[in-house]
C-alpha cells in the first residue's frame, strides 16, 4: 500500500499520536495532538515522516504485511498503525 498517498488527504487535520512500549521499559507517554502539515516517505521506503511544522516530524517505521496498516472506521475515526516488533513499539495515529 502507498501509505504516503493514503495519508495525504488527512493533511491539515488534527491527529492524535500514541507510541506504546510493549516491553514496558519506558513510562507510557501521553498522547500528543497536532495538525498534520505533510507526510513524506523516505527514499528507502522504511519510514513515513509526519510533519508537525516545517522542521519537526515524527518518523514512523513502515513494514510489510499486517504490521503497518490503515484502518478506516467511519464513526470511530481512522487509524494508522505500525507495529515495530524489533523495538517493541507500536505507533498509532488517530483521526476522529
Amino acid at each position: 500500500m502507498d501509505f504516503e498517498a493514503a495519508i495525504k488527504p488527512f493533511c491539515g487535520k488534527a491527529v492524535e499520536v500514541h507510541i506504546e512500549d510493549l516491553a514496558g521499559q519506558d513510562p507510557i507517554a501521553p498522547p500528543r495532538t497536532f495538525e498534520l502539515l505533510r507526510v513524506k516517505m523516505v527514499p528507502e521506503g522504511t519510514h513515513l515522516k509526519c510533519y508537525m511544522n516545517l522542521t519537526q516530524h515524527i518518523s514512523i517505521p513502515v513494514f510489510t504485511m499486517d504490521c503497518t496498516r490503515l484502518e478506516i472506521n467511519g464513526l470511530n475515526g481512522t487509524r494508522f498503525i505500525s507495529e515495530d516488533h524489533k523495538s517493541q513499539l507500536v505507533y498509532t495515529l488517530v483521526w476522529k
